[in-house]
């Protein structure tokens, strides 16, 4: 028996919903829910997760850690047109075979791009022109970067987080 779970959210008028889905589903799709807050934790059973997609709502932030446990075999998280202001892709670090990471028409100011460098099949990282993007200087010697990375060499702001 496939156990479910239950994806808690609010909307921007405040209503309390819940989306239910199949631990084994391979997609979540939160598309147009006119979502303000949602509490992605059920989604650490759903092991077979490969798409995650929230876009067209009005998140303004969200909390990936749950990917830290379920994203083993995602290749896709759609965030666009929301009303990101910040976002911590830390958690995409374990998540070695995502191939698409889709952030545009957000509120953006600037993204740390370090956690992608372990996403070695990343193909499609799609963010806004003016948003500024960095990364840890200790990865600017590592050999082997996801293509899309490369392109974005001359954009990135190489930071460190040595004290002098």
């Amino acid at each position: 028996m496939v156990s479910e779970i239950f994806i808690r959210y609010e909307t921007t008028t405040g209503l309390e919903k819940t989306a239910r889905f199949r631990a084994d589903e391979t997609t979540i799709n939160l598309d147009l829910k006119d979502i303000a807050f949602v509490d992605l934790l059920p989604i650490i059973w759903c092991e077979k997760l490969e798409y995650l997609c929230l876009r067209n709502n009005s998140l303004s932030e969200i909390d990936l850690s749950p990917l830290e446990k379920c994203g083993k075999q995602l290749k896709s998280v759609r965030l666009n047109h929301n009303r990101l202001q910040e976002l911590d892709l830390n958690p995409l670090s374990s998540c070695p075979g995502l191939e698409e990471l889709n952030l545009e028409n957000n509120r953006l100011k600037r993204v740390d791009l370090s956690p992608l460098f372990q996403c070695a099949n990343l193909k499609e990282l799609v963010i806004d022109k003016d948003v500024g993007l960095t990364a840890d200087l200790l990865l600017r010697s590592v050999g082997s970067w996801p293509e899309v990375l490369v392109e974005r060499y001359h954009r990135i702001l190489w930071k460190s987080d040595s004290i002098f």
